[in-house]
């Protein structure tokens, strides 16, 4: 894959799922909480971890900007949760991170697995 094509997609990629973010973070929450299960820090990693999943994958060299928007834009949220209506929780937060954490990891995984394969000509 051409290398533009290749930044464009990481990043493209990467604006989506903050797109996505915000808005699922900032609509009212329709689903019941389950109190047993942690769904919540559950979908924070995840979110977050998506987020950051293409840019290490494909141009890594842009991480650490998009890690450090990753990080703004989760503390941004706790912030500013309550005047939409919904709880400001700092554990939410640290489910940022760590979903910031895994995706910079398995991104940059597999993009070391994808440079050991050897390319048909």
């Amino acid at each position: 894959m051409p290398e533009k094509k290749a930044h464009l997609i990481a990043l493209g990629g990467s604006f989506l799922s903050a797109v996505m973010i915000l808005w699922l973070t900032l609509t009212p929450q329709a689903v019941s909480e389950i109190k047993d299960l942690p769904l919540d820090k559950l979908a924070h990693v995840a979110a977050f971890a998506i987020y950051v999943l293409p840019t290490a994958a494909l141009f890594p060299r842009a991480l650490l900007p998009v890690v450090l928007l990753g990080v703004t834009l989760g503390g941004g949220i706790e912030v500013i949760q309550p005047w939409f209506g919904r709880a400001q929780e700092l554990a939410d937060f640290g489910a940022d991170l760590v979903g910031l954490a895994l995706g910079c990891a398995v991104g940059l995984g597999v993009r070391a697995f994808l440079r050991q394969v050897p390319r048909k000509v």
